[in-house]
Formats: structure tokens, C-alpha cells, sequence
């Protein structure tokens, strides 16, 4: 037999054992955990593993799923009504995030709130034990929605920035515990500790936003990391 032939019929067999799979999974008759079923609901208080990237993805596409996931979390938060204003911006499914340590409050949408909350439980409050040993009492920020074209108001064309949608979330700095603070303009060039820090923040960032953004991207962003949950994948 030509070694093509081999391996089309070894293709055909992987596809065929993994529909079976998925089969026995979804019904219940092969008993998974839940923090390895992909099908099952994401969990954010469990640590994160290889499928958390495609359950984040899936929880996003329905709105009724977010709000759930997210109303299990500790993210405190008001559900709120669309806003279309017609040009562009305004928002949908979104969540007022009303919690303290993100003072004040803010508009965003459930997806990326959803990846706020994974982010300060799996990245930051590890990163702050890690390198201070003191928690992240509160998150300094430059907010969310904002009606404006991707460079600000001349823009770029006529594409509208995540934040026109409250699908992003400016971060400017960090208090500790006690009372230590953390910024990115200050920062991001200092000491080690707090160099390491910042860095690991931001990498933390990017494997629960699509989209990160910070000093290291451009001059606009020298003193905040830009979260969001747009199209496009990037980590700078």
C-alpha cells in the first residue's frame, strides 16, 4: 500500500475516534471532569489549563452563558441594557463592573469582563504574592467606553476602537496591600522587582485577552496596558 494511502486512512480513523469521543463525552456515557470537558461550562475559580483559551472563546458567543460564568465569579457587577447610538458605538451585553478594586466604575462588555476577572484571579493577584507578597487591593485604570475612532478622534479611517464598543479596558497602575503603588509611567523602566512584575502582568494578560497592548507597543501606551477582546490577536 503507498505510504499516502496509510496515511489518509490513518486520518480517516483519528476523525472517526474523535467524533466517537465528543459522542461519548456529550452524553454523559465517558465521565470527564469538568475542568477537562471542553463542553463543559468555564469554570473562572479553576486553574487555568489547555482548553481555557477555547471555553473563554465559546462563553463569548452566548450571552446568557456569559452572564452565568460571570455571576459565579467574584467580579462584582450590574447587568445593563444595550446602547446602540447608531454612529458606531454604544454597547451589547454588557455589565457595569461596579467591584472596589476596580474603583471606579465602568462600562464593559461581558466577554471581556469575563477575561478581567480570569486575569486579576489568575495573573495579577499571583504576580503581586509572587514578587511583594502582598495582594492587589485595587486596580488604577483610565476606564473603558469611549466613543472614538482606533487613534483617538481623527482616528484611523473610519474604524472605531474597541473602547467604542465597551470592549476594552485601559490599565494605569496597581495598590498593594500595603499601600505600595505601581505604575506603568513610573515603572516600567525601574526597579527590578517591579520591572518583573509589570512584565509578567502584561503576559498574564495575553493569555486571557485577544488583545494587550502596552509600553512596549508604542508611545500611546507608555503608561497603560490596553485589554481587549477584539478580532484581532496581539500581545506587545
Amino acid at each position: 500500500m503507498a505510504p499516502w494511502s496509510v496515511i489518509r486512512i490513518l486520518l480517516v480513523l483519528s476523525v472517526v475516534v474523535a467524533g466517537l469521543l465528543a459522542w461519548a463525552v456529550q452524553s454523559g456515557r465517558v465521565d470527564v471532569p469538568a475542568h477537562w470537558n471542553p463542553w463543559a461550562p468555564l469554570n473562572v475559580a479553576e486553574p487555568p489549563n489547555w482548553l481555557t483559551g477555547y471555553k473563554l472563546q465559546r462563553t463569548a458567543a452566548y450571552p446568557t452563558l456569559c452572564s452565568a460564568v460571570l455571576a459565579a465569579s467574584t467580579l462584582e457587577h450590574t447587568a445593563i441594557p444595550d446602547n446602540a447610538t447608531g454612529d458606531g458605538c454604544g454597547w451589547a451585553a454588557a455589565v457595569r463592573v461596579d467591584d472596589a478594586r476596580f474603583a471606579p466604575a465602568f462600562t464593559l462588555t461581558c466577554s471581556a469582563a469575563l477575561s478581567l476577572a480570569m486575569w486579576e484571579r489568575h495573573a495579577l493577584q499571583p504576580a503581586a504574592q509572587a514578587h511583594f507578597s502582598q495582594p492587589v487591593a485595587r486596580i488604577e485604570h483610565f476606564g473603558s467606553y469611549a466613543c472614538r475612532n482606533v487613534r483617538g478622534a481623527g482616528g484611523e479611517g473610519e474604524r472605531r476602537s474597541q473602547h467604542a464598543s465597551a470592549n476594552a479596558f485601559d490599565v494605569a497602575g496597581f495598590r498593594l496591600g500595603n499601600g505600595r503603588r505601581i505604575s506603568l509611567v513610573n515603572d516600567w523602566e525601574g526597579e527590578a522587582a517591579e520591572v518583573a512584575f509589570l512584565r509578567e502582568v502584561r503576559d498574564g494578560a495575553c493569555r486571557f485577552f485577544k488583545g494587550t497592548l502596552g509600553p512596549d507597543y508604542n508611545a500611546a501606551h507608555r503608561d497603560h496596558f490596553h485589554l481587549d477582546q477584539g478580532p484581532y490577536r496581539i500581545c506587545r
